[in-house]
């Protein structure tokens, strides 16, 4: 990155790039996508997502596990996936094919980098959400990041749900409930029959002024069309008006509008720079998150004292691309903005975690450090950062790094507040040891400017356990040496102000908030 001069009177700080010009998501076709946007976070949009998102974790599709079934029951592999499900229960009985679908559809576990789609429908925090998929990768991912959802197959099920709590609506049944199954032609000829199936009855009423958002469904899925017959029927032979983002666009998709009155959104069109549909697809619902977001962003001031709760978004592969492309070639400037645009209080990924703290180190680097404005946007960049400690520590220490080339200030520097809520009270001097090796590893001279802080940052480390103590005292001995050891924290005696942690003072300032129950949410 170009560190370049401070910017002068007739370049407004207002003229950096924000991470959202970054988006390739423009022109005046996009204008659904902002319509989009405004029912998603109004909650007047209900997402019904399909195998599509599933595919890159689960490694299949359906035309993949048609061909791996057909042999088995000896059938051609152009057979149609339905047929050979019931051709497999008739064959070889129906516990056998729940066996088979649950080593297909049920896994231990998500490998992080491939449920980014997932993530992103976790970004948008819906409290309800319906799926044809019958695997669980869903339920994996949103309980990897903290958001557990319910999941409903049963009446059972939907009567046990407490209101208010996030819902997973698997309409076409799930493997551990092998009557639930809608899977091969025969258990749809029993849906269709069922007038009053309990999950029609429930989209029948959460569509009473609501409408559908179909995600990952393509005309190569050969169930989508007998979904939306499905859906029509449950609601009351008419479906609201709804969309459809589809995973493998093709022309012939243009009909559902002409069908049932759903309009289908081109993600290759929206992306065209996308190498594959999967890439467009996932661009086009990071797009549609992003803006969601932006909506409810604009009334989070109002959310915070209403005691709403603010949804947290979750950071994408794609936008950590976008703000490493942008820091390494543009201004700091361009760079913190992109950085804050896409992980202010996100959620990192685990796979993510580490290029994110690089990100925030290559920033530190970059920075000028007598510039108060580039300063207070690493701080704020810092504060809103949520990673685990032991990247947090990391990223705090680069920060704390760049106090050795700050000016000395006359009286009081606010640089020697630097609160990380990732990182627990009291373990701020264990980031100033690492800021100092960090230092000394680039050959920097430490400076009497970063001692001065560095008083600040190491205080409390006596109180921490004895083996933590034995790794912080070699570099406080490292950072005043010779004569200057008597002015260092090792030498001046605790001070009689108990220091408060950010947490502490956090806890303290929320003791004084008015109490209230809160009520559930329906």
């Amino acid at each position: 990155m170009d560190n370049g001069e401070t910017p002068s009177a007739d370049q407004a700080p207002s003229d950096a790039p924000q991470f959202g010009t970054l988006s390739e998501v423009n022109g005046p076709e996009t204008a659904i996508l902002d319509q989009l946007a405004d029912l998603l976070a109004k909650h007047k949009l209900i997402p019904f997502f399909g195998a599509g998102i599933s595919r890159r974790q689960l490694g299949f599709a359906a035309a993949e596990l048609a061909q791996e079934i057909a042999p088995l029951v000896h059938k051609p592999p152009e057979t149609l996936l339905s047929q050979l499900a019931d051709d497999f229960i008739d064959q070889l009985g129906e516990s056998a094919f729940i066996s088979f679908l649950k080593s297909k559809l049920v896994l231990p576990e998500v490998d992080d980098a491939k449920v980014s789609a997932h993530r992103l429908l976790l970004s948008l925090s819906p409290r309800l959400l319906y799926t044809t998929n019958q695997d669980n990768v869903f339920e994996l991912a949103a309980r990897n990041y903290g958001r557990r959802y319910r999941p409903i197959v049963t009446l059972q099920d939907l009567s046990d749900a407490i209101p208010g709590e996030p819902l997973l609506i698997k309409f076409h049944g799930d493997p551990g409930f092998p009557s639930s199954l809608v899977f091969g032609d025969r258990s749809y000829q029993e849906r269709i029959r069922s007038e009053n199936h309990p999950l029609d009855i429930k989209l029948r009423a959460d569509l009473l002024g609501k409408r559908l958002l179909f995600i990952g469904y393509s005309l190569h899925d050969e169930n989508v069309n007998k979904l939306l017959d499905t859906v029509r029927r449950a609601a009351a032979g008419r479906l609201p008006p709804s969309y459809l983002l589809a995973f493998d666009y093709d022309s012939s998709m243009d009909g559902l509008y002409r069908t049932y009155g759903v309009e289908v959104i081109n993600p290759r069109r929206l992306c065209p720079t996308a190498s594959t549909n999967a890439d467009a697809f996932e661009r086009c619902l990071k797009e549609l998150c992003d803006r969601t977001i932006s909506i409810q962003a604009s009334c989070g001031l109002e959310a915070l004292f209403s005691g709403e709760e603010i949804n947290a978004r979750v950071a994408t592969e794609f936008e950590v691309e976008a703000v490493e492309r942008i820091a390494k070639s543009g201004p700091f400037e361009a760079g913190i903005s992109g950085f804050r645009g896409a992980f202010d209080l996100a959620l990192i990924p685990m796979s993510l975690r580490e290029r994110v703290t690089d990100l925030f180190r290559n920033l530190t680097t970059c920075a000028d450090p007598k510039d108060d404005n580039q300063m207070a946007d690493l701080r704020g960049a810092l504060l809103n950062l949520h990673l685990p400690a032991e990247f947090a520590i990391q990223a705090l220490a680069a920060l704390m790094a760049l106090g050795n080339r700050r000016p000395e200030r006359q009286g009081f520097d606010d640089f020697v507040s630097l609160p990380c809520p990732a990182v627990a009270d009291g373990f701020n001097p264990v980031a100033a040891a690492l800021a100092v090796t960090l230092l000394t590893d680039r050959g920097e001279v430490i400076t009497d400017s970063f001692r001065n802080l560095a008083i600040y940052w190491f205080r409390g480390f006596e109180d921490l356990k004895p083996d933590v103590q034995k790794l912080i005292r070699p570099a406080i001995e490292l950072a005043w040496p010779g004569h200057r050891a008597a002015e260092s924290p090792l030498r001046r005696p605790p001070s009689p102000f108990r220091h408060k942690g950010f947490h502490q003072i956090l806890a303290e300032m929320l003791a004084g908030f008015p109490k209230r129950f809160t009520n559930p949410k329906e």
